[in-house]
C-alpha cells in the first residue's frame, strides 16, 4: 500500500510542470506597438496653448500567456521617460480637430522640458516608468487588466479596459482609457497664475504587441 501511495504522489508531483508547459513566452515588440497619451490644454488663456500628444518610442518588456487560461497571464513593461516623444507629427495628424494647431519647434521643446521638470515626472531622478499587471480578466468585449503602474518613486494600481487576441506567434492587447495627473501623483503644469495650464485629466491610448519567444533547443 505504501509503495502504491508513494507511486502515485510521484506521478502527480512529475506530472505538475506540464501545467506551465502551456504558458508562452513573449516580448515585447517595440515598432510594431503603439503606446501615447493625450494632454489638454485648460484655463482662460486656453486658447493660446496647445493640446499635445506624448509617445512612447522604446517600449520593452516581456508577456507570460496561457491561451487556456488567460486571467493568469502576467506581463511587464517598461520605457526611458528621456525617449518619450512629444507631438510626432504623424501621430498628431491623425487625431483629429482638437490637434489640429501645429506647435512650433520652441513649443514642443518647451512642453518637453515642462513634462520632464520636477513639478511632473521629475526626469533626472525617476528615469524609468515600469508597469506590472495581470489578466485579462472578464467576457470577451469587456476584459479588463489589473495593473500597476511605477512612477516617482509610488505604485499606483489601476484596472484599464482591454481586448488581448492571440492568433499562433503574435498577440495584442489593446484599448483606451482616461485617468488624471492627480491619481498618477503629478502635477499639472500651470503658467500665468493658472490662466494657462495642463489639463489634469488625461487620455491613453494603447496597442502592445508581442512575439513568442522560439521553443528551447
Amino acid at each position: 500500500m505504501f509503495r502504491r501511495q508513494f507511486w502515485l504522489t510521484l506521478c502527480v508531483v512529475c506530472a505538475a510542470p506540464a501545467l506551465a508547459d502551456d504558458a508562452r513566452q513573449y516580448s515585447i515588440d517595440a515598432s510594431g506597438s503603439d503606446v501615447h497619451w493625450l494632454v489638454y490644454k485648460a484655463g482662460s488663456l486656453a486658447r493660446l496653448g496647445h493640446n499635445h500628444v506624448i509617445s512612447v518610442p522604446d517600449l520593452a518588456g516581456s508577456v507570460t500567456a496561457n491561451a487556456k487560461d488567460l486571467p493568469a497571464s502576467k506581463f511587464e513593461l517598461q520605457f526611458k521617460v528621456g525617449a518619450l516623444v512629444v507631438d510626432d507629427p504623424k501621430l498628431r495628424s491623425g487625431l483629429g480637430p482638437d490637434f489640429a494647431s501645429v506647435p512650433s519647434e520652441n513649443d514642443i521643446a518647451g512642453t518637453r522640458k515642462n513634462m520632464l521638470s520636477d513639478r511632473v515626472l521629475m526626469g533626472e531622478k525617476y528615469q524609468t516608468i515600469k508597469v506590472t499587471g495581470v489578466g485579462p480578466a472578464g467576457a470577451e468585449g469587456a476584459q479588463t487588466l489589473k495593473i500597476t503602474v511605477e512612477l516617482l518613486g509610488r505604485s499606483v494600481p489601476l484596472t484599464v479596459p482591454t481586448k488581448v487576441e492571440m492568433h499562433g506567434d503574435e498577440l495584442t492587447a489593446s484599448g483606451e482609457f482616461e485617468v488624471t495627473h492627480t491619481m498618477l501623483g503629478m502635477m499639472p503644469f500651470t503658467v500665468a497664475l493658472g490662466a494657462l495650464q495642463v489639463a489634469d485629466n488625461m487620455k491613453f491610448v494603447y496597442k502592445i504587441h508581442a512575439l513568442a519567444a522560439p521553443p528551447p533547443r
